[in-house]
């Protein structure tokens, strides 16, 4: 299957290019290539970064403006000299684009930076996408799909005989201010068409769309205004800006096949089924993600930062990565933010499960670990925590929480005589075995889980009480009451 396309026509901004490409790759999920449409006479732009393809028209090669121009001696000069005609510039390239991208493509100005996913901009059952700007028939102004971010489904619109350029409905190109002709701006003309051809050509217009970007409006012809783009740049660092985090790995925990939502380097698929899916002849569901952080532990030269997800569960961040260091470093932990259970924890515990199980990793808590327990029990009382086992930290630090977990839980097994499925099948009705829609057998197994995830909510309140909290993100269908999707 091809790749997206997402062109940006660029003129002398290679700074703001190379960010507004980047914030896409930050943000949004489709692994989109980029085709550059470069027509720089002082700063063109020239990248090493994969996916990108410049079409260098720099010197006319691919068009030749001063010619085509010369076509209109009797052109409108004084609304087009600030940027010597420079929105035409822009409509003739757009429109050589239909011809270099016939499947069509996302349309990008180059001083934009992209705020969040967009990929639902690509809906190939509309001839274009994007956000009209309406005019209410002023003169010199004509309503027009905004070429900041749209998309063009190029195959239906030449096949309907739409254009992006008609010398007639341009900007400037005819003789006269007050000519209707020239009153045409990029994205007009198209959007002229699309009107006049349904319904055969249907637009799909997104009122929110700016939601989605910031822009700094008229990049390509400020030429005077490089340190004031800089500066904007700067202050939007966050938007396009992800930090290589080489000393930091995410591990998301997996025990069946799935299409991982994130792609950033710093993340690492481990499955469970790679461990045999058992421990010591238990079940993995019975230590779900802790079997993979016992297993990682063991690993040698891990990074000075690790951190666990779930194939359905993620910090909020997604690929929006922060700079893991600097916030461990101020904070010492990266942890979810707390849901509310409603009722304090044990109480929710006993509505699903059996608390007798978390009562007796209370017993094991108090005896084996004292410094520990008084966090342990502190939390037991709250109507919040932590979910999911989700967690950024020092490895060192995180080792120590691990070693305690796996600990605690196996002299658990131990207590109970070390067979989990037997204890559920004397006691079914202790387990709520199936008076509840989200139980069943093979999740109530999942309690050396669910005592480790109770362990690292109360592990971030006694250690990390100044903890980055960031939203949990599930993925899954059905989730369990107090979660939120």
């Amino acid at each position: 299957m091809k790749k997206k396309t997402i062109a940006i026509v660029h003129y002398n901004t290679p700074e703001l290019t190379e960010a507004a490409i980047m914030s896409v790759k930050k943000h949004c999920q489709e692994d989109y290539q980029f085709l550059i449409f470069d027509n720089s006479d002082k700063r063109p732009f020239r990248t090493k970064m994969k996916g990108v393809k410049v079409i260098d028209n720099t010197k006319g090669q691919v068009i030749d403006f001063e010619a085509e121009l010369a076509k209109y001696p009797d052109k409108e000069w004084n609304m087009a000299k600030l940027s010597n005609h420079g929105s035409m510039k822009h409509i003739w390239s757009v429109q050589k684009l239909w011809e270099l991208l016939p499947d069509g493509f996302i349309l990008l100005e180059s001083d934009v930076l992209i705020t969040k996913n967009f990929d639902f901009l690509w809906d190939e059952t509309f001839a274009a996408c994007g956000k009209v700007q309406y005019f209410h028939n002023r003169r010199r102004e004509k309503d027009r799909l905004l070429p900041w971010l749209c998309y063009m489904n190029v195959p239906i619109l030449v096949k309907n005989g739409a254009r992006y350029f008609d010398p007639m409905r341009a900007w400037n190109l005819q003789p006269g201010e007050n000519n209707p002709a020239n009153w045409w701006d990029t994205g007009a003309c198209v959007l002229d068409d699309i009107r006049k051809t349904k319904p055969e050509l249907v637009c799909r217009c997104y009122a929110n769309l700016d939601n989605y970007y910031i822009h700094y409006h008229g990049g390509s012809w400020r030429q005077a205004d490089l340190e004031n783009q800089k500066a904007w740049l700067e202050k939007h660092r966050a938007l396009w800006y992800t930090p290589e985090n080489k000393n930091a790995k995410i591990f998301i925990c997996t025990h069946t096949d799935f299409e991982p939502v994130v792609r950033n380097k710093v993340y690492e698929v481990v499955d469970v089924r790679k461990f045999g899916d058992k421990e010591k002849g238990v079940p993995g569901p019975f230590y779900s993600e802790l079997l993979h952080m016992y297993k990682i532990s063991k690993r040698k030269n891990l990074p000075k930062y690790i951190g666990f997800c779930q194939y359905r569960k993620y910090f909020s961040f997604l690929d929006n990565m922060p700079d893991i260091a600097a916030v461990i470093e101020k904070h010492g932990m990266i942890t979810p933010a707390p849901v509310d259970l409603r009722m304090p924890m044990r109480d929710q515990w006993a509505t699903w499960g059996n608390v007798e199980d978390l009562d007796i990793a209370t017993e094991i808590v108090n005896e084996k670990y004292p410094e520990f327990a008084k966090a342990w029990n502190a939390n037991l009382q709250k109507t919040s925590m932590h979910p999911g086992s989700l967690h950024v930290m020092k490895t060192d630090d995180w080792k120590e929480m691990v070693a305690v977990s796996w600990d605690v839980t196996n002299e658990y097994l131990k207590r109970i005589g070390g067979d989990i499925d037997k204890r559920i099948e004397a006691n079914p009705e202790k387990y709520h075995i199936g008076q509840y829609e989200f139980t069943d057998q093979p999740n109530e197994r999942r309690v050396g889980g669910n005592i480790c995830e109770r362990i690292v909510s109360a592990w971030a309140d006694w250690k990390y009480p100044n903890a980055a909290q960031y939203k949990l993100v599930i993925t899954a269908e059905k989730v369990a009451p107090n979660f939120e999707r």
